[in-house]
């Protein structure tokens, strides 16, 4: 009987440590532009949010972690495990010799595999 409880305690312990929810310490990524007009935004902020399905507003501490997007408007987080995530971008749109505008724009992000790299596009508006 003993062996049995010994069995079952260990079982237990395996498939609670199996269990991973969204965040770092995976092999997928995800990485996109950000597209305003149909033009990229170099250097816009890109938050995201773990395990997010919905908008979690526009404050940045509520996001998990950052990035800037480089002189392509390119962004990627790696390292992610499969799930729900939620992208949030902040950044300017300059236009030549007129200005800039201020622009914002978000999207759900589903990461189905293990080992997917996903490509979400996150298109802002001012």
């Amino acid at each position: 009987m003993n062996k049995y409880k010994i069995y079952s305690v260990f079982f237990l312990f395996l498939i609670f440590i199996s269990c991973k929810k969204e965040g770092t310490g995976g092999k997928a990524q995800v990485s996109g532009f950000i597209i305003y007009n149909g033009n990229r935004v170099p250097g816009a902020v890109v938050y995201i949010k773990y395990g997010a399905t919905t908008f979690p507003g526009d404050n940045p501490t509520s996001y998990d972690s950052q990035q800037t997007a480089d002189s392509q408007g390119n962004f990627v987080f790696g390292s992610l495990v499969t799930g729900s995530y939620y992208l949030y971008a902040i950044g300017h749109y300059t236009y030549p010799n007129l200005g800039f505008v201020n622009v914002t724009g978000s999207t759900a992000v589903n990461i189905p595999h293990t080992k997917s790299t996903v490509n979400y596009d996150i298109a802002v508006t001012q």
